[in-house]
């Protein structure tokens, strides 16, 4: 047993040595990067036969203050604490922010803000049970490596009123920035019926902040906000449906895709559209040469169906797919459109490089993508009441037929996914989805907090699951599923959100890894 023990010290070692070798990886943005890939390529610790050894689970957690809906964010080396530090930073519906030790255990964490008084559903104001509980912080962070900057939307009452305002923290304390923070207005823009549910981007010194609804209720409209990072004024606003009604940014958390010249890519919801000024179940390109100005979209042929039946193209967000120039966009159809970023293809599905059925039900969270040596470049899904599915992408095409699937399926929203590789090889696809203990509820199911599991596949055989924290449940369990937040992989660990234990008031972060013992 001591031979075995010292054997595993060594495998550790090896790994631990190739990491520092290749250097701290950081995950500052919701899914990786602008392209919204979802996946981190310079993992070496945590391989297929590693993480199917017995020795991956659950090191440890932490217990924050409300639900986490945003995913988190991990900043290698930040000077903390008197030393040089990972940092996972995780926000919460409670207006929480808080910085926590990413390597090992630490009963408290480095800082912790909370900006003040969340609205929750049990105001009469507002009159909707979207989200349960408390809605501060919904939409995942950004930070600026440069700015040593995270910059945050919270929600909050102030003097009676609700206020949104645009946070940006200091990394290494939680102080906050000169001119932080600043209020978010806009003519017609409505801080109570407004969500600031898709994630941040942060874009050549500019954070863009979307906004999608609550309920669908009342007026409102899709909006993309941009504020210089560094002096937090507005620069530019966007309607999406400036002489009607709609058009959410929501997708699911994933936050709008950014182009190599700065163009900005994002999927909208149902409601008013016309061509001309309203866009809503679209996908956008905007320029942000003068402003935010429209310079291109694509529109579904049956928008009028989608808007009625409330299936949503913008239930996951879009994926820009690299060194290429075509960008993926689903919805609640369960097709997946491949669009052309020269030329989107305006109103009609001809306009579309492929419109494919890739999943049975509706897709929520983002698609990933990895150009693995075996099968190329290849993209994953995982829909509502489905398994998980992979598609080729062969000379500018997604072949029809999945290349593999999983066997597990998952009731809503299907699976929030991230990808892990060594550069072209050791592909993991991990997914926070449903765990099978889970137990629905008959009325409001979708807004309900249910048991949660984190999975991990091969990602060139997706039959052949790795690794399931329900094998261990009493060990590896997370508890409620975070029905927005796909996992975080970072230098040989995994971050899961976690809803908490109970319908309001929890939440977790857990953190898994390698183990020395099983």
């Amino acid at each position: 047993m001591r031979n075995t023990h010292r054997l595993w010290f060594l495998v550790l070692g090896f790994g631990l040595a190739a990491i520092r070798a290749a250097g701290q990886v950081s995950v500052l943005t919701q899914h990786n990067n602008n392209e919204r890939s979802g996946a981190n390529l310079r993992e070496t610790l945590l391989t297929p036969a590693r993480v199917a050894s017995g020795r991956f689970g659950k090191l440890f957690s932490y217990r924050v203050d409300g639900q986490v809906y945003g995913q988190p964010l991990v900043a290698a080396q930040v000077p903390v604490a008197g030393g040089l530090h990972d940092v996972v930073y995780v926000t919460t519906v409670h207006n929480s922010v808080y910085a926590f030790n990413a390597s090992q255990y630490q009963e408290q964490p480095f800082w912790h803000d909370q900006f003040g008084p969340a609205p929750g559903v049990s105001d009469a104001r507002f009159g909707c049970s979207d989200l349960n509980g408390q809605f501060g912080i919904i939409g995942t962070p950004v930070i600026s490596a440069a700015r040593r900057t995270l910059y945050v939307v919270a929600l909050t009452i102030e003097r009676g009123r609700f206020v949104q305002q645009l946070h940006a923290l200091n990394i290494r304390n939680g102080q906050e920035r000169p001119g932080s923070p600043v209020a978010i207005q806009a003519y017609g823009f409505n801080p109570l019926q407004q969500n600031q549910r898709p994630a941040l981007l942060l874009q050549n010194g500019v954070v863009y902040i979307g906004y999608s609804s609550h309920c669908d209720s009342g007026r409102y409209h899709g909006y993309l906000f941009a504020y210089s990072a560094q002096t937090l004024h507005r620069i530019a606003v966007f309607d999406v449906t400036p002489t009607g009604n709609g058009g959410s940014i929501w997708m699911s958390g994933q936050g709008p895709a950014a182009g190599p010249r700065g163009h900005i890519y994002f999927s909208t919801s149902n409601g008013t559209y016309d061509g001309h000024y309203n866009f809503a179940d679209s996908v956008l390109r905007l320029s942000v040469r003068h402003g935010l100005t429209m310079q291109d979209w694509f529109t579904a042929a049956n928008f009028k169906l989608i808007n009625l039946a409330d299936l949503d193209l913008d239930s996951s967000g879009v994926l820009r797919i690299p060194h290429t120039h075509l960008i993926t966009a689903e919805g609640k159809q369960g097709f997946m459109y491949l669009l052309n970023t020269r030329h989107l293809g305006h109103l009609g599905d001809a306009g579309a490089v492929q419109k494919l059925h890739a999943t049975a039900s509706e897709l929520n969270g983002g698609p990933v993508y990895w150009d693995g040596a075996k099968f190329g470049p290849r993209i994953y899904v995982w829909g509502q009441d489905d398994v998980l599915r992979g598609y080729r992408l062969l000379a500018g095409r997604l072949q029809t037929r999945p290349f593999s699937r999983s066997t597990a399926s998952s009731g809503y929203p299907g699976g929030m996914l991230s990808l892990s590789a060594d550069g072209r090889h050791g592909g993991i696809v991990w997914a926070a989805a449903l765990s099978r203990n889970a137990r629905f509820h008959k009325n409001g199911a979708h807004h309900f907090s249910t048991l949660g599991v984190l999975r991990a596949y091969e990602a060139n055989d997706l039959r052949r699951e790795l690794w399931s924290s329900d094998r261990n449940f009493a060990r590896d369990s997370c508890g409620n599923l975070s029905k927005n937040a796909p996992p975080t992989i970072a230098n040989g660990k995994v971050y899961l959100a976690s809803f908490g234990s109970r319908q309001t008031g929890t939440g977790r972060l857990c953190v898994y890894g390698l183990r020395l013992k099983p």
